[in-house]
């Protein structure tokens, strides 16, 4: 009786040293902390450049995230991948971020909740409304699928769920889980920085209308301030002289040249090549041809002819000159037209576009790294000049199987139902969009007179300092699609025929903005590609009580086999013969 009471002591004081040394090793582990990231492509590891933000926060930053509650699926996901991203940030920085989800259609009272519904609109916030499958059947409810962060007294409305749609679809959920820490990285930015860098798009010259580049307007009017100006022969229209200093200083860090369709004064041009001069960044985005699309509509075909510009010397003095071409590549959009009458209806079919090419980003440049191919409307081609201080990069090339033809070109509907021999006379890779880094040389520089060049109140710049230009041989890349019928445009990249964004114009657009005005920091958040690996819904909805029972009671199962194994080997253990032992 002895024997067996000692042995249940020693177990049981073994069972109380293993609790207190888990115990105390707990204890120790609760003051180390210890993050493993084990996705192949670190999704829950935040970019060094948001780490470098979060760490440099003076204050709390409190972020309310209205999506919360019941949710279908998809948005779940979203919920959970901005939980994530902020458990990161807090993790970097615990005592400046704070957070807290909030479900906006929680409250019972429907006049409270429309209320709050009203000033979550006033903040800046959009809702989008979603079908919830019930037992009866199904319900609408609204969610507001954003947040707003708020540094000190600015706040700063974000966006989690990117979409025109108030419907949303799992294709832009899963875009928006990919984008959740950009977005809130780029709201933080806006929401600690006291003064946005400058950008202007210029007027005067036939560029796009203020409708046609709304959408990439809004998107960097997040980051910068945004505005238009026209130069209109004025010499401080871009620049202002300060008394006591040598050189112009601009009005604006950067400024966007969108399809201007009419000659530039040789006083315009000056001004923008002195706005070089004195550190300006310039995207050019310029169509040297003129495709006569109205002749096209009406008669079904049209000459392209060549722009003139003017600006060619200044693009040429910088290291690139725009070819009088157009590009045809069989990577291209298709085009939808009436062909021969079905009955009593015109049958409408769709073919390929070859005069508008589909680039698909080959460079590692950030400017192009992870973003959809870009779409392109009646492109030329770009030749680089052998410039010694600035440096060259082709950002997006033509299709291997492409080519280009001098002007004048017949452009016609019929081209499409013609062989164009792509696999006989191709020029691979045909340069479309390049980029010019460096100190650039006036092209002024021999041919101003004397007398205006020692003026100091002109304060002519014969050499820049280091600066970058991004030329673009397509003025519609940057335009986005227009209803003017219902006074509403669609996002840049919204392709009309597949109903949803499938191009990377945007993207482009945002990336070399943040490139030209050295917001690298953004550009290495969102060229970063996380792989979503949704659910094959079919399968879900057929095995769906499959599954269930294997996630209840295979555990279960589990769990009681080794309760078995255990019991068994106890047993088989006591039943043994003990060992003899001596008697003295």
């Amino acid at each position: 009786m002895s024997t067996l009471r000692s042995k249940r002591i020693t177990d049981l004081t073994e069972l109380l040293v293993g609790i207190g040394i888990v115990g105390l090793l707990l204890f120790i582990a609760s003051f180390a902390r210890v993050r493993l990231d084990l996705t192949s492509e670190q999704r829950y590891t935040l970019t060094p450049a948001t780490q470098e933000l979060v760490r440099g926060l003076e204050d709390i930053l409190y972020v309310k995230v209205y999506l919360s509650g019941e949710l279908p699926a998809d948005l779940k996901q979203l919920e959970r991948a901005t939980r994530d991203v902020l458990d990161e940030m807090r993790a970097v920085s615990p005592e400046h971020v704070q957070y807290s989800f909030i479900d906006p259609s929680a409250e019972p009272d429907d006049k409270v909740r429309r209320a709050q519904y009203d000033q979550l609109q006033e903040a800046g916030l959009v809702y989008s409304s979603i079908r919830v499958k019930e037992k009866g059947g199904f319900s609408e409810k609204i969610v507001f699928p954003g947040a707003l962060v708020t540094f000190r007294e600015k706040t700063v409305p974000l966006q989690l769920l990117k979409t025109q749609l108030r419907t949303p679809d799992a294709e832009i959920v899963a875009r928006s889980i990919t984008n959740a820490e950009y977005e809130l990285a780029s709201a933080i930015r806006q929401a600690t920085t006291r003064q946005k860098a400058r950008i202007a798009f210029l007027e005067g010259h036939g560029e796009l209308q203020e409708m046609e580049t709304a959408d990439i307007a809004n998107a960097l009017s997040a980051q910068y301030d945004v505005s238009r100006v026209r130069i209109d022969g004025r010499v401080d229209a871009l620049s202002t002289k300060n008394e006591g200093m040598r050189y112009r200083v601009n009005n604006f860090e950067a400024l966007i040249i969108a399809g201007p369709d009419s000659t530039f004064s040789d006083r315009d041009r000056y001004v923008i090549d002195q706005f070089v001069m004195n550190g300006g960044r310039i995207l050019w985005c310029i169509d040297a041809m003129d495709p006569h699309l109205d002749s096209l509509r009406q008669r079904q075909f049209s000459m392209a002819t060549a722009r003139e510009l003017g600006i060619e010397e200044l693009l040429f003095a910088y290291g690139a000159r725009l070819n009088k071409d157009l590009v045809l590549d069989k990577s291209c959009a298709p085009i939808e037209i009436f062909t021969q009458p079905y009955g009593n209806q015109r049958k409408l079919e769709r073919f390929p576009w070859y005069f508008e090419p589909v680039s698909v980003p080959q460079s590692a440049h950030p400017i192009v790294a992870n973003i959809d191919p870009v779409h392109f409307r009646f492109a030329g081609t770009i030749d680089t000049i052998g410039v010694d201080s600035v440096r060259k990069t082709v950002l997006l090339t033509s299709s291997p199987l492409s080519f280009a033809q001098q002007n004048p070109v017949r452009v016609s509907l019929s081209i499409v139902e013609m062989d164009q021999g792509f696999e006989r006379r191709s020029t691979p890779h045909l340069p479309l969009a390049v980029l010019l880094e460096g100190s650039f040389r006036s092209a002024y520089y021999d041919r101003l007179p004397g007398a205006i060049r020692s003026d100091k109140d002109v304060a002519f710049r014969e050499r820049s300092p280091r600066t970058a230009q991004l030329v673009i041989a397509d003025g519609q890349v940057i335009a986005n699609r227009v209803d003017a019928a219902k006074g509403m445009y669609y996002m840049l990249g919204f392709d009309r025929y597949a109903n949803a964004k499938l191009y990377g114009n945007r993207e482009l657009i945002l990336n070399a903005m943040n490139y030209l005005l050295d917001d690298r920091a953004l550009i290495s958040i969102r060229s970063r590609a996380i792989t979503l690996r949704p659910l094959d819904a079919d399968q879900v909805e057929q095995r769906r009580t499959y599954w269930q029972a294997m996630g209840i009671g295979a555990p279960l199962a589990i769990s009681l086999l080794l309760g078995l194994l255990y019991q068994w080997h106890r047993r088989s253990a006591n039943l043994r013969p003990k060992p003899a032992t001596a008697s003295r």
